[in-house]
């Protein structure tokens, strides 16, 4: 694929988004894991240096990495895309109300159209919304209602568009400027969040009162953003520093302030999502080498912020990537993303404000020893969204590469 489709992935991924729960007495510590019996005769790499988690004879896997899929976790038609397509980012505002945008009709020669799904409560349909040829894939979307949807993505120039119920007002946030790129928007009190990365570094722009403004400029100093996120006054926006350190931003009321996380080297957050202002989560990953975003052996990061201070939170996977994060509260948090051990199906993670534990999606692809890549049978990225008012949880994602890829869809 050309060089703006895999700049989407390096620069989105599937979505972080943060969240915080003040006035909770004695939360007890994240890093904890769920337990199962150990087998005598069965051994795996520890996830964590000095913390062994115990084997558990359900996830054991088989001989392509394949381990039992959680019976929770259901595969929903999606809509019918063409050719090769993705699904990068999912938001839901009711039961019967989900969007999801990405790519379709990509190949390695081609970067493709952009891709609107939306669900109406009984089955995933496309949006046909944009026609635009210099609109190749969609990289973000947020909604704060059936009538307030914004999307985001990129072509010869940055994109983003309104829907309002009943049309599509499409904007050039940053005109016809060429090297621009939209990573992620979040929708708030009326207005939207929008992050894109520039030439000169990363940026955070407002849409407020019918025009867009700029909040932060090079705010990485040189590094990225890859998401935003907005709720009750406070907006975040994560990513990677220049240094490949991960990156947030903090803002409330206009004041705005770069915050110290764990600095991590290789670290990037791709999504972030807030409970409350006391309890925030970002998520990504730990590159081990030079190649960045999907490298093999990169190892997840889950970073949470406690009103007073940013922590890394360890978790059940030795090895993946994290895409995406929401909550049902302070302790049902749900993180999706890939577990390179199993990389042929979707990792779910699940905090209870206790402990730790670990589903997968289904096997969508057997591997075959003629498969025309060898990432054919792989998911390669897995985005997460609660249903608010309900316990169910919606997944989107893709399975393969380059022209043989295609979106999934999962509920549970």
């Amino acid at each position: 694929m050309g060089s703006l489709r895999s700049a989407a992935f390096a620069l989105v991924g599937v979505s972080l988004v943060a969240a915080c729960g003040g006035g909770r007495a004695a939360t007890p510590s994240p890093s904890a894991f769920s337990s199962a019996p150990a087998s005598p005769s069965v051994t795996r790499p520890d996830p964590t240096p000095g913390r062994a988690e115990p084997w558990s004879p359900a996830l054991s896997p088989g001989a392509t990495g394949e381990v039992p899929a959680s019976a929770a976790w259901k595969v929903v038609d999606p809509a019918r895309l063409s050719g090769s397509s993705a699904l990068l980012d999912v938001a839901v505002t009711g039961p019967r109300d989900a969007w999801a945008v990405g790519f379709q009709g990509g190949a390695e020669d081609r970067e493709g159209a952009p891709a609107v799904v939306r669900w109406d409560g009984v089955r995933w349909r496309e949006v046909p919304a944009f026609t635009d040829r210099d609109v190749y894939h969609l990289v973000g979307v947020s909604a704060g209602g059936p009538a307030d949807v914004w999307v985001v993505g990129n072509g010869e120039n940055a994109f983003a568009a309104h829907w309002d119920g009943r049309r599509w007002t499409r904007h050039r946030p940053f005109g016809v400027a060429e090297g621009h790129l939209m990573t992620d928007v979040a929708v708030s009190g009326g207005g939207a969040w929008f992050t894109a990365n520039t030439p000169s570094g990363a940026v955070l722009v407002e849409w407020r009162d019918g025009e867009f403004a700029d909040v932060l400029d090079n705010a990485g100093g040189g590094g990225t953003f890859a998401a935003v996120t907005a709720k009750e006054g406070h907006v975040w926006a994560v990513g990677s520093s220049q240094e490949r350190t991960p990156l947030v931003w903090h803002g409330r009321s206009g004041s705005w302030e770069r915050m110290r996380p764990p600095a991590i080297p290789g670290g990037t957050l791709r999504r972030v999502w807030q409970v409350s202002p006391s309890d925030v989560w970002t998520v990504g990953e730990v590159s081990t080498g030079p190649d960045g975003p999907g490298d093999p052996n990169a190892r997840p990061l889950v970073l949470h912020w406690d009103g007073a201070r940013w922590k890394r939170v360890e978790v059940p996977v030795p090895r993946g990537s994290l895409h995406g994060v929401t909550a049902f509260g302070p302790g049902d948090l749900w993180i999706s993303g890939v577990d390179a051990d199993h990389a042929g199906q979707a990792l779910f993670l699940h905090f209870d404000g206790t402990t730790w534990s670990k589903e997968y999606g289904p096997l969508f692809r057997a591997h075959r020893e003629d498969q025309q890549y060898e990432e054919t049978d792989d998911v390669r990225r897995t985005g997460v969204a609660r249903v608010p008012g309900t316990a169910a949880l919606w997944a989107v994602g893709s399975v393969g590469v380059g022209d043989d890829e295609d979106d999934f869809v999962l509920r549970r």
